[in-house]
């Protein structure tokens, strides 16, 4: 039972009305839970180069940035919420899109009369509340843009199929929405176009859509691909940040095929399997499974199961579960992995609607118990929509910021992870906050374009040898002899000891120096990150595991630095509140001992970031070398609750270091 569809975003829908609302609700939460900052991963390089209207990493996103420029540009809107804002609406958008799919495959069911409609886009909209697909819509991100427009391609070729709408000009605007994905992330778009496949293969044996419109449908997509001109049209621009510098053949390559960072792949596919293993395991504790049973369940429940919205559920799903688990580095918890997973997520939220609205139409009480127990899924999955945080949370920014503040004048930043890179190098290239500290990126030292940037932004550092013997270490080694007249601070003792220096515990960073000052107290940065953890606690994905990540890190370093009291405290910060933990004595624990080399703290199984039970059992780990037992205990048990976790190192003679 379903009325004559209207259309929005040139696509039919059951209910220009009820979509359009729903799509609007679901924006208005996205908006509301969203980041106002920049955040983890790629977030504060996107938006550096859509605001500078620069290139960022391999192979570009341009459709993101360009759009991302526009917006970054709205008088009296921050650039930062403008940015966040364009990835709430390109997810919110996709509200409309599945509900096309689904109204589409609806009426393709008219025969069977069943199915009620307007229970579609507000189911829709409700699963959009999952932090499978909020997750990705509320930061700076090029998945949200990627998905809303190839899945856009894909409900524009379903409804031409099902309404038999032939003609070039339908198969042309598919392709473009596809190449438009592809413009945004490609892989996005390969796995949309391969799930295609096999429904535009058959249609095109039945002759339903003709050569002609295949070629149309290429097209298109090829004409999508147009925005990567923009990455030549500023290929030699000097005054921001252009990624490689692709401005000749070689260079071009270099550029394209990824060379300045090669991610490590599975060996075998004994390994990829376990992979898929642990992203089963991850999908039945988050709801991910569970969706996608209910969305297939969905897809079939009607008399003509609806085969196309099956197949397409399934291969979207094989595909980016596939590509996922082909990560050589790999952790269920990588935020990433949901800009993809989100793609089979919004495909199996039409076959939810679809469900619904299938038992709504036998009977009203029947929907109604269906759509309270959606809703009941979204509240109870965590985090949960109202203990979300995402829009307090301003911790990588800051941490980045305070970094830049403390660092002495002319000092030089040597800086290893991304949540140390991205943050500085945005604030320092787009908020110009302290252009007097030069900041080192340690993975991107390899790459001559960055060098040169370096240089063009301070003209007065000393030149020194960029290509000689010794690699990466070498040539920042170099780069720090040539300039040793100024301070030098680096994020963290691993680092340190690649590049033979010596340090000492700074308020956020570590000083480089051969002498420390007798300094035992607790750093700023654990006090910092703990007052951010009990703000924040789990209500923003990824940043409590980078807390934990930053506590540990700078843990080591103190205990390192033969600070073990200090480094317990610094530990513990990072680990949220358990009964008792805030009141434990750690007077005990010797506040200075001799500076030795330590143990790394290496664990598994992996983690995007950083974990709690990390930090407890490294905690422990100090306590039992300080011969304090009980302590370690205490602390190990703690450890196992929310773990548990098996350290990968072991305790290293007591021989004095040269820190």
């Amino acid at each position: 039972m379903t009325d004559e569809p209207g259309r929005l975003l040139a696509l039919p829908v059951p209910s220009r009305r009820h979509t359009a609302l729903s799509a609007t609700a679901l924006f208005i939460f996205y908006v509301a839970t969203m980041s106002r900052s920049v955040s983890l991963y790629d977030s504060p390089e996107l938006a550096l180069v859509a605001e500078q209207l620069g290139l960022g990493h391999p192979l570009g996103q341009p459709l993101h940035t360009l759009l991302g420029a526009l917006v970054a540009r709205l008088p009296g809107v921050d650039p930062l919420i403008a940015l966040n804002g364009l990835s709430a609406l390109a997810g919110a958008l996709t509200v409309i899109v599945a509900t096309s799919v689904a109204g589409t495959l609806l009426r393709a069911n008219t025969g069977a009369h069943e199915g009620d409609w307007r229970w579609l886009a507000p189911t829709i909209a409700i699963v959009g509340m999952l932090p499978v697909l909020w997750e990705p819509a509320t930061r700076i991100e090029v998945y949200p843009l990627a998905f809303f427009c190839g899945l856009w391609g894909a409900a524009r070729l379903a409804s031409a199929w099902v309404d038999s709408k032939r003609g070039a000009l339908v198969y042309l605007s598919a392709g473009l929405a596809l190449g438009l994905s592809a413009s945004a992330n490609v892989v996005c778009a390969f796995g949309i176009g391969l799930a295609l496949v096999p429904s535009l293969t058959a249609a095109t044996l039945r002759r339903t859509t003709s050569l002609r419109e295949v070629g149309a449908l290429i097209g298109g997509g090829i004409l999508g691909l147009t925005p990567y001109s923009y990455v030549f049209a500023v290929a030699r621009r000097e005054d921001v940040v252009i990624w490689g510098a692709p401005t000749d053949a070689a260079s071009i390559r270099h550029y394209f095929t990824a060379a300045d960072f090669t991610p490590k792949q599975v060996s075998s596919f004994a390994e990829w399997w376990d992979h898929v293993g642990d992203l089963f395991s991850w999908s039945l504790h988050n709801g991910f499974f569970a969706l996608m049973l209910l969305g297939l369940v969905g897809f079939l429940s009607f008399r003509r199961p609806m085969l196309f919205g099956a197949s397409f559920l399934g291969i979207t799903l094989a595909f980016f579960v596939s590509f996922v688990a082909r990560n050589g580095v790999f952790a269920t918890d990588v935020l990433d992995y949901l800009g993809y997973l989100a793609i089979p997520a919004w495909v199996a939220a039409a076959g939810v609607g679809l469900f619904v609205a299938h038992l709504a139409d036998r009977k009203l009480l029947f929907g109604a118990g269906a759509m309270s127990l959606v809703v009941l899924f979204v509240v109870v999955t965590a985090p949960r929509p109202l203990g979300r945080t995402r829009h307090l949370d301003t911790y990588t920014e800051a941490l980045a910021y305070q970094a830049l503040r403390a660092a002495p004048r002319n000092a030089v930043l040597v800086l290893e992870q991304d949540h140390w890179v991205g943050p500085t190098w945005y604030l320092q290239e787009r908020l110009d906050v302290r252009r007097d500290v030069v900041v080192v990126a340690y993975g991107l030292s390899a790459s001559e374009w960055y060098w040169r940037h370096l240089y063009r932004r301070h003209p007065t550092l000393h030149d020194f040898e960029l290509r000689a013997k010794g690699g990466r270490t070498a040539r920042v080694q170099r780069f720090l002899e040539a300039n040793g007249d100024r301070p030098i601070q680096v994020e963290r003792l691993a680092l340190a000891n690649k590049l033979d220096l010596s340090t000492c515990p700074g308020d956020w960073l570590l000083d480089v120096t051969p002498t420390c000052d007798p300094v035992s107290a607790t750093p700023p940065i654990a006090t910092y990150s703990s007052a951010e953890l009990e703000r924040l606690g789990h209500g923003s994905p990824g940043t409590d595991g980078l807390i934990a990540l930053v506590t540990l890190d700078r843990g080591y370093d103190l205990w390192a630095h033969g600070l073990p009291r200090a480094a317990v405290e610094v530990l513990l910060a990072g680990v949220p509140a358990i009964d008792g933990l805030d009141t434990l004595d750690l007077s005990l624990l010797p506040a200075r001992v001799d500076p030795q080399a330590r143990p790394s703290p290496t664990y598994e199984p992996p983690v995007a970031l950083g974990h709690p039970a990390r930090n407890l059992h490294y905690a422990a780990f100090i306590a039992r070398s300080s011969r304090l037992p009980q302590l370690a205990d205490y602390l190990e048990r703690l450890s196992n609750a929310l773990g548990p976790v098996e350290p990968k190192f072991a305790s290293l003679t007591r021989t004095p270091a040269n820190l």
